[in-house]
């Protein structure tokens, strides 16, 4: 795991605190303004995922935010249950999958990307769902997103991912890559590698906004006892990334310049401008951060129908819509 320093000094929290009784960011007695979040690397979605961090966000809402990156999805929720980070960014499916076997006291408290901008890649030969029985597969965690997303399509399709060799392929790039070497027929990876599909003779065989649209992506799920713990942390951390997220929409311009040079590339890369346009088109990143309950609970019948999880997931003990609300009280005019 790699920590990403801060960009932006703090506000001194004395200062907060004496601000806070006249702009609504009073603190609670013993909550520390610190904010500890495990995430996958952005990639084409930075201009909206890193927005908040890049422009000070969470300074103005006097929160310090310590971003860990995670290597791969499996990282996550170790992190989460270790108690190495207050919350993360993760698909909420396996969130569900570890609380019904009680592996974790956690609640989903907001999002950062609540549509899923996923693809199914392929070697050549290969242009239908219906076609990868038996073939390899590159996911990540047998509970992780890539394998769940893929059980569902393919599921759409009469598939069944039961029939494939799944290959544990690493991280986002790397199970594209794996399609683009040949070491795999087929990977389930974001939707950042379409633009280049066709000049790597690599076939995008199904987008998950075509066939799960309702599907969630990112969901943020925070330890309980560090929201019990922290509740102004938690709150102004979600309020930052409000800011975030509507500065996003509303400069797009700056948000293509920043996934651009999180890339290494320049802002009219096709790489750039297809993720861009899908986020800002499908609406998969939602202004206000939040939870989604119909979203969520489309995920749990899908999860449950596939034989994924014994039963659908209790909505009720596992959604605190509290530090949302509030957050979102602060970000009013």
């Amino acid at each position: 795991m790699r920590t990403r320093p801060r960009r932006r000094a703090l506000i001194p929290l004395l200062l907060v605190t004496l601000l806070g009784a006249g702009c609504g960011v009073g603190t609670d007695a013993g909550d520390k303004l610190t904010w500890k979040i495990g995430t996958l690397q952005c990639s084409t979605d930075c201009g909206f995922l890193k927005m908040a961090e890049e422009k000070g966000f969470f300074d103005d809402r006097g929160v310090e935010v310590e971003y860990v990156t995670l290597q791969s999805a499996s990282q996550a929720l170790p992190a989460l249950a270790s108690g190495e980070v207050d919350a993360i960014e993760q698909n909420a499916g396996a969130f569900f999958i570890a609380s019904q076997r009680g592996d974790l006291d956690a609640s989903i408290i907001g999002s950062t990307m609540i549509g899923l901008p996923w693809a199914i890649y392929a070697k050549e030969g290969i242009t239908r769902l219906d076609q990868l029985d038996g073939r390899s597969m590159a996911i990540s965690s047998p509970t992780g997103l890539p394998a769940t997303i893929t059980g569902v399509m393919l599921g759409r399709s009469g598939a069944s991912i039961e029939s494939m060799q799944k290959l544990n392929g690493g991280g986002n790039a790397d199970r594209y890559r794996a399609v683009v070497a040949g070491t795999t027929d087929a990977a389930s990876s974001p939707a950042d590698y379409v633009p280049r599909a066709e000049k790597d003779d690599v076939n995008v065989v199904a987008l998950s906004t075509d066939i799960v649209p309702d599907y969630p992506r990112y969901s943020i799920i925070a330890r309980n006892d560090r929201v019990a713990d922290k509740p102004q942390a938690a709150r102004r951390y979600l309020a930052g990334l409000m800011d975030g997220f509507r500065y996003a929409y509303d400069h797009p311009e700056e948000t293509r310049e920043l996934a651009a040079k999180e890339a290494g590339t320049t802002p009219d890369d096709s790489y750039i401008t297809y993720m861009n346009d899908l986020i800002v088109q499908k609406k998969l990143v939602d202004p206000d951060a939040g939870v989604h309950r119909k979203r969520l609970g489309y995920l749990s019948n899908l999860l449950t129908t596939t034989g994924r999880l014994d039963r659908p997931a209790d909505l009720a003990k596992l959604i605190d819509e509290r530090p949302q609300r509030d957050a979102l009280a602060m970000t009013q005019p």
